[in-house]
């Protein structure tokens, strides 16, 4: 068996992560692949098929789609602390600059266009990750994973020309049961032969394993090929119907009779304003036939109901679909839908970034780092009647501290990252009111105490020596109809 032989199903798997990739990159990827996605029609001719092919438009529905449902989970950083022997991985997780938090993103991107990608740890310097899309994987076993790689060659004659060329990367292991990677390239035969074999180790220790990680069956559909396949059909539809308005829209000049001049030529009719024409013949006749085009709104039926669907499973920024009043149960299973789905994403994120950050550390040594995306997909910050209404429950006594700082912390009022217990202690130490947390008992403000306890007009401070002089006292006068904030000055 040849190293570049696929497994089966690897044909249809890589076509539906195709077509969704094509979707999801918009109108020039798919009019560039031509009749893969469009027809050519019965009879029509490579400049009719052109003209058929530029008439057609795409709703885009994959790609924003794609960004509304990464965005959600995305909507807070992952939970990510790795100890100091690692820590690079914050900003640097896959050896190419991209951080932890872009290496994520990359995950659920392959989910939604592919469904699968796999994930090779490999060691240098340092641990890095690297990335092989779902079409790079041609072959599985218990015993072996056969990856499809490119490479520039330089041409023999001419060495400003560059020539991409195929190899394959084959992760086996020996007879030993070490791990080790085999790359095979093309002879000139045509056969493939392996160029180079080498045996990683881990700190001077063959490998047992293959550090290879998958984050979902090869078969596994792309999340969003439903949308994808609904968006070619409503490509297919819409080009239909260009087509057919282009020769409804247009009425056609018809000539009934042979017009002829004295000389027994024909006459050119002329069409348009300002121009005119005599007709001899009294059999003659000159019409504009017109299609009504009664078909088309069968079409434009059908075309709306494509787009209402791809709304109705992701793409709800493409049209309105809020014609109705929706009842609450409604609102609540399209919700929990959208949230199963999410939820799904992120558990598939999470075995993932568990197992490559287990390989990881062990290659250095170092603990598995805590790993956790975020859950809460949905924005929920409290409005101003809300935070009312439960302050004051909390101020009656019908709620405790943690309680009411875990609402804050869920309605995002709370800084970023902090939590409930982190608050509660930072109230302890500093104090929740104006004075930073100083207790008066302990450190008294004789200036501040003395002017607003009883009437006195002025007074020596204690502390410094110096005079101040009380204008109004805060604490006996705060009614006062200046409408302006009570003040002291000290000289």
């Amino acid at each position: 068996m040849p190293i570049n032989t696929k497994y089966n199903g690897y044909d249809l798997a890589v076509d539906k992560s195709t077509r969704v990739k094509d979707f999801g990159e918009g109108e020039f990827a798919v009019k560039s692949k031509g009749d893969l996605y469009l027809p050519v029609l019965g009879g029509q001719t490579k400049e009719d098929y052109n003209a058929y092919l530029m008439r057609g438009f795409i709703i885009p529905a994959v790609e924003p789609t794609s960004l509304a449902i990464c965005g959600a989970i995305m909507r807070k950083d992952p939970l990510f602390d790795p100890v100091e022997s690692i820590d690079y991985l914050l900003q640097d997780f896959d050896g190419e600059g991209n951080s932890v938090t872009k290496f994520v993103e990359s995950i659920i991107k392959e989910l939604l266009y592919a469904g699968s990608a796999g994930y090779l740890i490999e060691y240098a310097d340092k641990a890095v990750v690297k990335q092989y899309t779902k079409a790079s994987i041609i072959n599985v076993s218990k015993n072996y994973i056969v990856l499809m790689q490119e490479y520039q060659e330089q041409d023999k004659k001419d060495k400003f020309i560059q020539h991409t060329k195929t190899e394959y990367l084959e992760l086996t292991y020996d007879e030993d049961g070490n791990y080790i990677q085999n790359l095979w390239r093309q002879d000139d035969s045509n056969g493939y032969i392996i160029v180079d074999s080498i045996m990683p180790t881990n700190r001077g220790e063959a490998l047992k394993e293959i550090p290879f990680v998958f984050s979902d069956d090869l078969l596994t559909d792309p999340i969003l090929l439903h949308l994808a396949n609904v968006n070619h059909k409503q490509y297919m539809q819409s080009t239909d119907e260009s087509h057919g308005l282009h020769w409804t829209a247009l009425p056609t000049l018809f000539v009934f009779g042979d017009l002829r001049d004295d000389e027994g030529n024909k006459k050119q009719i002329k069409v348009g304003a300002g121009s005119a024409n005599h007709i001899d013949d009294g059999e003659a006749r000159v019409e504009l036939l017109e299609f009504t085009g009664a078909g088309l709104g069968a079409l434009r039926a059908s075309i709306d109901n494509k787009v209402n669907t791809m709304a109705s499973i992701g793409a709800t920024m493409l049209t309105d679909t809020s014609g109705g009043v929706r009842s609450a149960e409604t609102s609540r299973i399209e919700a929990s839908s959208e949230t199963a789905t999410l939820s799904i994403i992120a558990n598939t994120v999470d075995s993932t970034m568990a197992e490559i950050l287990r390989i990881l550390a062990e290659w250095q040594g170092a603990p598995v780092p805590e790993f956790a995306i975020n859950r809460d997909f949905i924005d929920t910050n409290l409005d101003p009647q809300s935070l009312l209404a439960y302050l004051q429950v909390f101020q009656s006594g019908g709620m405790s501290l943690d309680s009411f700082l875990s609402l804050l912390v869920k309605g995002e009022l709370l800084p970023k990252n902090i939590t409930a217990e982190d608050e509660a202690d930072r109230i302890e130490t500093t104090g929740n009111d104006f004075n930073g947390g100083i207790d008066e008992e302990d450190t008294p403000l004789p200036v501040f105490e003395a002017l607003t306890k009883d009437d006195k007009l002025e007074i020596i401070c204690g502390e410094c020596g110096l005079v101040a002089e009380r204008i109004v006292s805060a604490a006996r006068y705060f009614s006062n109809t200046t409408g302006k904030s009570p003040s002291a000055k000290s000289y």
